[in-house]
């Protein structure tokens, strides 16, 4: 099992747990600013994480953590470097979307504990993920998808969570900084794990999934060449 860096340091600058309007219970933070480290797969294709959502998120729930970025560039043995980076950058904890999970090798035994998020790094401590999956094929915003099947140039998209996963990402990073346990978890290859399931999206389900739980904007998805598309589906 990893260990957090200073835990003694950390417990000294971790509040006891408040419940966030936004947000389940954890810790904030006062003192000397614990750093989450998030290394992102690809930050020019989304990288599998909302980075925007998920430092909002550390900030929410921690005063005083700062979440730094790596961002890999879909290079596997750049990540694997950026590992060795972020501990010497003095993280307290690494939240890795891994380009490639295999490749970066088994992290048991680090000084600093270490959540994957999309696929399972070996040697992690923490995972969130997908029910039955990974991210590695799940590319492109949302919204195109969207476009492209309102435009009826694809039949479906596959809608991921990427947002909600972040959060949670970003909820046990924090949780761990501040040694709390965060509900809801199951044990996947013996390690504590948040899924999520995908979700086939159609014309049919467009607004109910995506509009409704805020993914996308109805101006957004029945702008300019899907104007039509929308009226002529009702959705304007």
């Amino acid at each position: 099992m990893l260990r957090a860096r200073s835990p003694r340091r950390l417990a000294r600058t971790l509040l006891p747990a408040v419940l966030l309007a936004t947000a389940p219970a954890l810790s904030g933070c006062l003192g000397d600013e614990p750093t989450v480290a998030l290394l992102v797969a690809d930050g020019s294709s989304g990288g599998g994480v909302d980075v925007e959502e998920f430092t909002d998120r550390v900030e929410a729930t921690c005063d005083e953590c700062r979440v730094r970025v790596y961002d890999a560039e879909g290079d596997a043995e750049a990540q694997r470097s950026q590992v060795r980076q972020a501990e010497a950058d003095s993280a307290d904890v690494v939240v890795v979307v891994p380009v490639d999970a295999d490749a970066i090798g088994d992290l048991s035994g680090r000084d600093v504990p270490v959540v994957s998020l999309g696929d399972l790094v070996p040697g992690s401590d923490r995972f969130v993920g997908l029910e039955g999956g990974g991210l590695s094929d799940i590319g492109g915003s949302d919204l195109d998808a969207a476009r492209d099947v309102l435009l009826g140039e694809e039949e479906s998209m596959t809608y991921v969570p990427v947002r909600a996963m972040s959060e949670q990402a970003a909820d046990v990073a924090v949780a761990l900084l501040a040694g709390n346990p965060v509900p809801g978890g199951e044990r996947v290859e013996g390690v504590e794990s948040w899924l999520y399931a995908a979700q086939d999206v159609t014309v049919d389900t467009l607004t109910t999934v995506l509009v409704g739980q805020g993914v996308v904007t109805l101006d957004d998805l029945c702008s300019g060449a899907t104007e039509k598309r929308c009226e002529r589906f009702g959705l304007r």
